[in-house]
């Protein structure tokens, strides 16, 4: 455990009292008591040693409670002196897992803040085993009176507790800690005095099959001192870089200071660490320059294969200022160093009866744990980045084997691939080697070796549409002859199957066609009778020889094509066309052709490139000559293939099927009108439900809007209601429509048109009608039984309620009568019918009115009312 404690303090632990988290309590001496940091802050360095044997796998914390923090810590509820702080490690033994050590913090947490200027802080953890260390704040905590662990009072982060601004004012001040690398960033203080914060260092495993398992946790609670100088924290220039195993690296690091003070360059990390039994670092610092804003260092490690790991190393940084008077700051930077393996040498290739076998040299690197072995057809050209590891699949490479270290640690330099080659095919070969856990890691691969197995057997070459009909459509089918059939024993034979679609399925095919002995020099075969305009077909050819013995086989389809006109404002005509053969097309670009109509020669359009099953074009014509609506177009795509080999020729040349369309026109929206309320003759002489309201439209039928409209489509959106539903469909030849037995005027219409093809329009503009309204309430009723003004209620000419809430109060405001009626029909009496005495109420009459417009929906009336008899 080690401690940093201010000289001058009273507080004084020659001893402590260990808590080891399996229920007993040791006492430890102190080791030793070392200054550290400027003199002038009088800080030391406390460190306590033990040794303690568990008896049983397990997790276990070991803590330590400290009796006083610093006075005046401004992030904690005063007086921060009197609480404790509880720092602990936690540690998770298996025997079964090995040997682990935890995290070691090599940088001491003693750097100065100033107010304004960001401030930054590493811890410098390191790991020993390369196991994965992730970062992460935490409440600092204390024992209390009962011995519970809890929080510190009335703990907030530092950047949260004055409201104070970034150091370049342009937003809140920030304090964060970077989960991967445990940088802390203070982003920036703006008072000075001491500030409190605690982080957690996690360790983690992953295992050889992908698991990760946490193996503890190190806890550091430190305080931050900020002063307030004029003076600038010097700045680090970072660099991040990769070594690869058995090479020295060295690095320069720079450091710059605006206020052109001499600046002090160190370094930390567990590389720089004595190695074991204290043997001296491979790795070491050294500053090379000091002059006034500028200082340069040199950093050089003598790597080995037991450096390479998948997380890179960490060594951090620190360069400080020396002003001539005022406060020393520092910036650290963490610099990141990954070690990856060396390549495989000298990877080879020789060529058997459909078997490739590999050898390369021994790996220089006898710590790593499994060599793994990728393949692909053709030649890739990779060739790693510096510090690439592992083959990426943008190379088309699969992993098809590997090979593994023996339990006596020696390793084979050999495979053998005897994995489903084919004849005639180029098959390109890459390996590189991958290391254990705990640290883990890979090696940049090898390079690229490449061979061509013997092509002893036929090649389909050619599977195309020659006539497109759905009763006499024609397909070519075109194939090589085997090559060195002197290797093998006549007699032979072809035998060509034919089934529909492109599925590479091993039922559905009929036997067309068997070609024997001297006829291996036929490779070509037309098929005729076909359904080439709603069917692709796949092809199969077998080779025998001896007569009855299955050589090879080989199979392909034709290339199927499909078109899409748009039906939007786009004008443009969409291709797709799909294909499922043993070449690549997806090498040479695909021609399209088209013409215009049904008859006339096919005009070569555009090349474009496609996958290695299907292609994709979209056809617009040109700026000169866009393509028009209400024109037919027809299509066909002629597939270009390879198999890149010297043997075959390319391209091979396969026509899809031809493929006619007509770039429809569009349905457009019609325009629509809804006839006018006139609200004064209405309110004149106003008349009772039902209502109607006529609606007419005018057809948008010219330039590219269709003319072959089927039918129009109404719809209707009320008051309150959020979206439009249905309300009738008219003839084409019909533009109006009347909307009949409404209750109120008030709604939305909009309307569609729908071609014959059943293409519905967007929707026209929308129209609304609104309601007229008025509304007047009288101040005086006579209930006296002679049946004239008996009761209370609106004007006569009040339209288009949908609800009142009536409440009457007497004159001390009391509530004496309460209804829903929408016509009010108040008789002057309270809520249980008996009658009130004569004189003036008030009362207050909420109204809901049929609307489209809110401000027209709801509305609040209030006023007097005199009952006389």
């Amino acid at each position: 455990m080690i401690m940093y404690t201010d000289r001058q303090s009273q507080a004084d632990d020659p001893f402590v009292d260990i808590s080891l988290g399996d229920g007993n309590t040791i006492q430890v001496q102190r080791n030793s008591v070392t200054p550290v940091g400027d003199p002038a802050d009088q800080i030391d360095k406390e460190v306590f040693r033990w040794e303690y044997t568990y008896g049983a796998d397990g997790t276990y914390t070991i803590s330590w409670n400290g009796i006083n923090r610093n006075p005046n810590i401004l992030n904690i509820t005063p007086p921060s002196d009197q609480l404790s702080f509880y720092i602990s490690t936690t540690i998770n033994i298996s025997a079964l897992r090995g040997f682990n050590s935890t995290p070691i913090l090599t940088v001491a947490p003693i750097d100065k803040a100033s107010v304004g200027k960001k401030w930054v802080h590493n811890p410098g953890a390191y790991d020993r085993e390369g196991d994965s260390l992730s970062f992460k704040l935490r409440v600092p905590l204390r024992k209390d009176a009962s011995g519970n662990i809890v929080a510190v009072p009335g703990y907030t982060l530092p950047d949260r507790t004055f409201g104070c601004r970034n150091a370049t004012n342009t937003a809140a001040a920030t304090f964060t800690l970077n989960m991967v690398d445990g940088q802390l960033v203070w982003d920036a203080p703006c008072r000075k005095g001491e500030y409190n914060v605690a982080f957690v260092v996690e360790e983690w495993r992953v295992t050889a099959t992908g698991g990760k398992i946490k193996l503890g946790e190190v806890v550091r609670d430190m305080q931050i001192l900020v002063v307030d100088d004029p003076n600038n924290p010097p700045v680090l220039e970072p660099l991040d870089t990769c070594v690869v195993a058995g090479t020295t690296f060295t690095g320069t690091i720079r450091a710059t200071d605006v206020d052109k003070h001499l600046i002090t360059l160190t370094a930390s990390g567990g590389i720089l660490l004595p190695g074991p039994g204290g043997s001296a670092p491979r790795a070491s610092f050294t500053q090379t320059s000091n002059t006034p804003g500028l200082a340069t260092g040199r950093f050089t490690w003598s790597t080995e294969c037991l450096d390479v790991r998948e997380r890179p190393y960490q060594v951090i940084f620190r360069a400080e200022d020396q002003p001539p008077t005022g406060t020393k700051l520092a910036d650290l930077q963490p610099w990141n160093i990954r070690v990856v393996g060396p390549p495989p040498q000298n990877l080879r290739a020789t060529g058997g009866d459909r078997t490739v076998t590999l050898n390369w040299d021994s790996y220089v690197c006898q710590n790593a744990e499994v060599m793994y072995i990728y393949r692909r057809e053709g030649p890739s050209n990779f060739v790693p980045d510096n510090c690439e590891t592992g083959v990426p699949s943008s190379t088309g490479y699969v992993r098809i084997g590997e090979v593994r270290k023996a339990a006596n640690g020696s390793w084979a330099t050999t495979y053998t691939d005897a994995n489903n080659l084919k004849a005639g095919v180029q098959y390109c070969y890459t390996i590189y080697a991958e290391f254990p856990s705990p640290g883990r890691g890979k090696s940049i691969a090898s390079r690229e070796v490449c061979i061509m197995v013997d092509q002893d057997i036929p090649y389909l070459t050619n599977v195309s549409v020659f006539t497109t009909s759905t009763t006499a459509g024609v397909i070519d089918v075109k194939w090589t002859q085997p090559r060195k059939l002197d290797k093998l024993t006549p007699p032979f034979q072809y035998r060509l199957y034919r089934k529909e679609g492109q599925a590479d399925a091993t039922t559905g095919y009929v036997e067309i066609v068997s070609v024997r002995n001297k006829g291996l020099a036929d490779t070509t075969f037309r098929d005729t009778g076909l359904n080439t305009v709603e069917k692709s077909y796949r092809y199969k050819l077998e080779f025998y020889q001896s007569g009855t013995v299955l050589r090879d086989t080989t199979s392909a389809s034709s290339v199927f094509l499909t078109v899409t006109p748009s039906d939007t404002t786009t004008k443009n005509i969409v291709l797709n066309w799909t294909y499922n053969v043993p070449w690549r097309n997806d090498v040479l670009p695909h021609t399209i052709y088209r013409r215009e109509g049904t008859s006339g020669a096919f005009v070569k359009i555009a090349e474009v490139k496609a996958g290695t099953s299907s292609g994709t074009f979209t056809d617009a014509g040109t700026e000169a000559a866009p393509l028009e609506r209400g024109k037919t177009y027809c299509y066909y795509v002629q597939a270009n293939g390879t198999y890149q080999l010297s043997e075959i020729k390319e391209p091979l040349q396969n026509n899809s099927q031809q493929v006619c369309a007509e770039l429809p026109k569009l349905v457009c929206a019609p325009i629509l009108s809804v006839d006018e309320l006139d609200c004064d003759a209405f309110l004149a002489s106003p008349t009772e439900p039902p209502y109607q309201n006529v609606l007419t439209w005018v057809p948008q039928i010219t330039g590219d809007c269709t003319a072959d409209i089927k039918n129009y489509t109404i719809y209707f959106k009320g008051p309150g209601q959020a979206e439009y539903t249905e309300l009738a469909q008219v003839p084409g030849n019909v533009t109006t429509y009347t909307h009949t037995g409404l209750e109120s005027f008030a709604g939305c219409y909009v309307v569609t048109a729908t071609d014959v093809n059943g293409n519905e329009s967007e929707f026209s503009n929308e129209e609304c009608k609104d309601n007229c309204f008025f509304f007047m309430l009288p101040n005086i009723i006579t209930p006296n039984g002679d049946g004239k003004n008996e009761v209370f209620r609106p004007d006569e000419k009040a339209r288009f309620i949908k609800s009142i809430k009536f409440t009457v109060f007497n004159r001390w405001g009391v509530k004496v009568y309460e209804g829903n009626d929408k016509n009010i029909n108040w008789p002057g009496t309270d809520s249980n019918g008996n009658r009130l005495n004569d004189g003036v109420y008030y009362y207050e009459a909420q109204v809901e009115f049929f609307s489209i417009d809110p401000a027209n929906t709801s509305k609040k009336y209030k006023g007097w009312v005199e009952i006389v008899r």
